[in-house]
C-alpha cells in the first residue's frame, strides 16, 4: 500500500530540535536521540492525515518466536485480539477493531489482500506468514486511507510488512519448546545482495503443541514455506517476488455457555476420551477441526519514471484446498443411493431431492454415526496499481489506481458414516451416503480511486482530497438446492475520503477526517445460505467514518488522542429460514435451513489515548481504548427489527465482546548490554456475551454480561557476545503469569446463528458461544544466525 507522501519535513525538524538541545561538541548522544524520536513519532503515525499506528519488528519479537503474528496486534488501541491458546489458534482466532469484526476490516500482507478471515473458507492472514519474516505491522484505525485493495476495510485496515533478503548472505535458526509439549524449528537462508541488486530468502518452519483444554486427542501441527526474491535498482525501482505455503491441521477448541465457564473454567467440555457412544461423542475433542493448505503468490513492482512520477504494479495469486470436520450422533442417507439426487424443482426454483433416511440410536455403544466433511476450494487472482504524481505545482501530490480481483470458491457438505463408533471416530471416504448441498461462487470486483494530497501551508497545513467507486459481481449456484444461477453486479456510490492535517508548532499535529465505505455482500451470503439470492434481495454493506485527533512528539516520549465514530449500514446475516420450528441443538451444528438477510447496522463511538516513553535502559507504554457498540433501534414489530433477533440481536443493545474500557500497558527495562526484560498488562472491561431470546416469540429475555479480566505476562531475552555468531538470542515468554481464569472471546463463527437462549422451564442459558481463556503457558526459544 503506497504512503499518501514520504515522511514528512516535520520529523526532520524534531530531529533537529533534539540536536540543538545537546551540547554542540556532543556527537554521541545526539544520533541515538534522533532516532529514538523518529522510532516514536512513526509508532503513532506522526505525518498521517488518518489515525494510524505501528508496531516495528522489536514489538513482534516480544511474543515468543512462532506465535501467531496477529497477537501483537493486541497493543494497538482499538484493536482487540484473541487466540485459543498463547501461541495462536484457528476456530478460536478473534479480531477487532473500533467494533468492527475480523469479516469488517482490511488485512493485507504487503499490500496484497488476503480476502475474508472466516475460519470456515476464508484466509486468516496468519496462514501466509510467519512471525520471525514480518519486519513491521502498519494499523490503520481509520478508513480513510486511499487505496486499500479490500472489500472488508469498512473501518480501518491491517498491513503486515514481510522482511526482505538481508544485505548479507547467513542463515538463521531457531528451536523453541514450551507448555503443552510445544515445539518449533525454523531455518531461514539468505542470500544476499548482489552487485547487481539481486537478492533472495527462503524460509521453513515446522511448528507443534497440544491444545491444552484436550491434550490426549487434540493438537496443532503447521508446515510453512517462504520464498522471496527482490531486484533493486539504483534510482530506487525495485521487483519483489514473494510466495508463502502453509500446510496446518488442528482441532482447535469448543465453544461453550457462561454456567459451564463458572462451573469448570478450564474445561471447554470437549471431551478427551472416545466413550464409543454418539450422543457422548458429539463433544469429542478428536473431531473438532480440520486441515488445510494456503498458497499465496505476488509481486510487489514500484518504477521511478523521471524525479516525480512513480508507477506500481502488485499481481497475485491464492488458493485454499481444506475441510472441516463435526461428529454427527445419527447417520443420514439420501433414498435411492446416489447421494447427489436431484429429481426436479418446485415452480419456485427450490430442489426437489429424495427423503433423507435418518438412523438414530445415539444412547447405544457402537450406534450409528456420521462424520460431516466440509471441504472448501478457494482460488483468488488479482493485482493492484497505481500512478503517482509528486510536486505538481509544487504543492499536489496525485494518485491514481485501481484493483481488480477475480476468484471462485466452493463449499460441499458431505456426510460419510463411521466405520465403528464405539472403537474410534475413522470413517470410510468410499461411503458418501449423502451430499447436503455443493455451493460455489464467483466474485469479481474493480475499484479505481484518485487522491490529491495538497499542501496548503508547507510542512504545516495538508488536505488530503480522494474518492473510490466499487463494481462488484456475483455469481453463485447450488444446484442440489435450487435451480437457479445467481448473477448480477452491484455499484457503488462514489466514496469521498477527506482528511486533514495541522502543524501548528513543531511536534504538535491535529488530525482529522471523513470516509465513506464499500462492502457489497459478503461471499458467506452466498456460501453458508441454502436460498438463493435475487437481485434487490440485499442491500450492500457501507460504513460512514469521522476521525478527530491529536498528536505531540517530545524529546524522548509521545502522546496521541483520538476520537472517532463509525457507523456500519445494511450489515448481512445468515438466518434460519423458518426459526420458529428448528431444534436449536441442530442450529448449532448448523443442519438448518437458512437464508440470507439484511439485519440492519451498527455504531461505534470511541476514544483512543496512547503514551509511549523511552529512554537509554528504561521505556513505558500504555494505551487505553473506550468503545460504546450499539446495534441500531429499529422499531417494535419491524421487519428490520424481526431480522435482527433472528441472528439473536436485541435492537439498541451493546455488541457482543466489544469492551466498553479495555488498556494494554508495558515496562521494559534493559538494566544491562544485550539483557532485556518486559512485563506487561492487558485489562479487558465487562462486554456483551449474548443477547437472549424466546426461540419462538422472539421476545427479549435479557443481555448477557460476561466479567472482566487482567492478564500479565513477561518475557526476558539476552543476546550472548558470540564472535563468531552475528546474533544468538535466548528468550523466555510467560503468558497468563498469574494463571487467570477468564473467557477470551465470543465466537464469531455462531455469532450468525440465533440464540435461542431460552429452553423450557425457568432455566436460562445462552448457545454456545464463548472461548475460555489460556492458562500460563511457558516459551523457551533460542535464535541464532550464523
Amino acid at each position: 500500500m503506497t504512503k499518501a507522501y514520504p515522511t514528512r519535513t516535520g520529523l526532520t525538524a524534531l530531529a533537529t530540535l533534539a540536536a540543538g538541545v545537546g551540547n554542540a561538541a556532543d556527537t554521541g548522544p545526539v544520533p541515538q536521540q534522533i532516532e529514538v524520536i523518529e522510532v516514536l513519532a512513526t509508532k503513532i503515525g506522526s505525518g498521517q492525515t488518518r489515525a494510524t499506528f505501528v508496531l516495528a519488528g522489536q514489538d513482534i519479537a516480544e511474543r515468543p518466536l512462532g506465535a501467531d503474528v496477529t497477537q501483537s496486534l493486541a497493543k494497538v488501541p482499538g484493536v482487540q485480539v484473541s487466540t485459543g491458546d498463547a501461541r495462536g489458534g484457528s476456530f478460536s482466532f478473534e479480531l477487532y477493531l473500533r467494533g468492527l469484526n475480523k469479516e469488517q476490516i482490511g488485512l493485507t500482507i504487503d499490500g496484497i489482500p488476503t480476502g475474508d478471515a472466516r475460519f470456515n473458507g476464508g484466509s486468516p492472514p496468519q496462514r501466509f506468514m510467519d512471525s520471525s519474516n514480518i519486519a513491521s505491522i502498519e494499523v490503520s484505525q481509520s478508513a480513510g486511507d486511499i487505496g486499500a485493495p479490500s472489500r472488508f476495510a469498512l473501518g480501518g485496515f491491517v498491513d503486515f510488512k514481510t522482511d526482505d533478503p538481508a544485505r548479507d548472505a547467513g542463515l538463521t535458526t531457531e528451536l523453541g519448546t514450551g507448555s503443552d509439549d510445544f515445539y518449533r524449528g525454523y531455518l531461514r537462508a539468505d542470500t544476499g545482495e548482489s552487485s547487481n541488486g539481486w537478492s533472495a530468502m527462503a524460509s521453513y518452519s515446522y511448528q507443534e503443541n497440544d491444545i491444552w483444554a484436550g491434550p490426549k486427542n487434540r493438537s496443532s501441527e503447521r508446515d510453512h514455506g517462504e520464498l522471496k526474491v527482490v531486484k533493486r535498482w539504483q534510482d530506487g525501482s525495485f521487483l519483489k517476488a514473494r510466495a508463502s505455503y502453509n500446510d496446518q491441521s488442528d482441532n482447535d477448541f469448543n465453544i461453550i455457555t457462561l454456567d459451564e465457564f463458572r462451573a469448570d473454567p478450564d474445561n471447554d467440555r470437549a471431551s478427551d476420551t472416545l466413550a464409543g457412544i454418539p450422543a457422548r461423542d458429539v463433544d469429542f475433542g478428536g473431531a473438532l477441526g480440520g486441515t488445510r493448505e494456503d498458497f499465496l503468490a505476488y509481486v510487489n513492482g514500484l518504477w521511478q519514471v523521471g524525479d516525480n512520477t512513480q508507477l506500481t504494479l502488485n499481481p497475485y495469486y491464492q488458493t485454499l484446498d481444506g475441510e472441516s470436520f463435526r461428529y454427527q450422533d445419527r447417520s443420514r442417507q439420501l433414498a435411492g443411493g446416489d447421494p447427489r439426487a436431484v429429481t426436479g424443482y418446485t415452480p419456485t426454483g427450490g430442489a426437489i431431492r429424495p427423503a433423507v433416511i435418518v438412523n438414530r440410536n445415539s444412547n447405544a455403544l457402537g450406534g450409528p454415526a456420521d462424520m460431516r466433511v466440509t471441504p472448501r476450494d478457494r482460488e483468488r487472482y488479482g493485482v493492484t496499481g497505481e500512478a503517482r504524481f509528486s510536486e505538481i505545482a509544487s504543492r499536489h501530490t496525485v494518485r491514481l489506481g485501481f484493483w481488480w480481483e477475480g476468484g471462485d470458491s466452493t463449499e460441499d457438505r458431505n456426510f460419510y458414516p463411521l466405520i465403528d463408533s464405539a472403537r474410534s471416530i475413522d470413517f470410510d471416504r468410499g461411503r458418501l451416503n449423502y451430499v447436503e448441498y455443493q455451493r460455489s461462487t464467483t466474485l469479481e470486483t474493480t475499484m479505481f480511486y484518485a487522491q490529491d494530497s495538497i499542501e496548503l501551508l508547507p510542512d504545516t497545513l495538508r488536505a488530503d482530497l480522494g474518492v473510490t467507486w466499487f463494481d462488484v459481481k456475483y455469481r453463485a449456484k447450488s444446484p442440489l438446492e435450487y435451480a437457479a444461477a445467481v448473477s448480477f453486479s452491484q455499484e457503488s456510490n462514489l466514496n469521498p475520503k477527506v482528511a486533514l492535517s495541522w502543524q501548528p508548532v513543531v511536534g504538535l499535529e491535529i488530525f482529522g477526517g471523513y470516509a465513506q465505505n464499500f462492502a457489497g455482500i459478503p461471499e458467506d451470503a452466498f456460501l453458508g445460505s441454502t436460498a438463493v439470492i435475487n437481485p434487490g434481495d440485499l442491500d450492500p454493506i457501507e460504513t460512514e467514518n469521522f476521525d478527530l485527533g491529536v498528536r505531540y512528539t517530545g524529546g524522548n516520549y509521545v502522546l496521541s488522542l483520538q476520537g472517532y465514530s463509525v457507523e456500519l449500514k445494511n450489515n448481512i446475516g445468515i438466518v434460519p429460514r423458518d426459526p420458529t420450528v428448528v431444534d436449536p441443538d441442530e442450529i448449532v451444528r448448523g443442519n438448518v435451513a437458512t437464508r440470507a438477510a439484511n439485519i440492519d447496522g451498527l455504531e461505534t463511538l470511541g476514544l483512543e489515548l496512547t503514551a509511549i516513553a523511552d529512554f537509554d535502559w528504561f521505556d513505558v507504554y500504555g494505551a487505553y481504548s473506550y468503545q460504546d457498540a450499539k446495534h441500531d433501534d429499529p422499531p417494535a414489530g419491524s421487519q428490520a427489527r424481526a431480522n435482527l433477533a433472528a441472528v439473536g440481536v436485541i435492537g439498541g443493545e451493546r455488541v457482543r465482546d466489544i469492551p466498553t474500557h479495555s488498556f494494554y500497558g508495558q515496562i521494559g527495562i534493559g538494566p544491562f548490554k544485550g539483557v532485556s526484560f518486559q512485563l506487561n498488562g492487558r485489562y479487558v472491561g465487562e462486554r456483551v456475551g449474548g443477547h437472549i431470546i424466546a426461540p419462538t416469540t422472539f421476545i427479549p429475555a435479557g443481555v448477557e454480561q460476561l466479567p472482566s479480566y487482567t492478564l500479565l505476562g513477561a518475557n526476558v531475552s539476552y543476546d550472548l557476545p558470540v564472535g563468531w555468531l552475528s546474533e544468538l538470542r535466548l528468550q523466555l515468554n510467560v503468558d497468563n503469569l498469574l494463571d487467570e481464569e477468564y473467557l477470551g472471546a465470543v465466537s464469531s463463527a455462531t455469532a450468525t446463528q440465533p440464540e435461542f437462549g431460552l429452553l423450557t422451564g425457568p432455566t436460562v442459558r445462552t448457545l454456545d458461544r464463548y472461548f475460555i481463556g489460556a492458562p500460563r503457558t511457558v516459551t523457551f526459544s533460542v535464535r541464532a544466525r550464523f
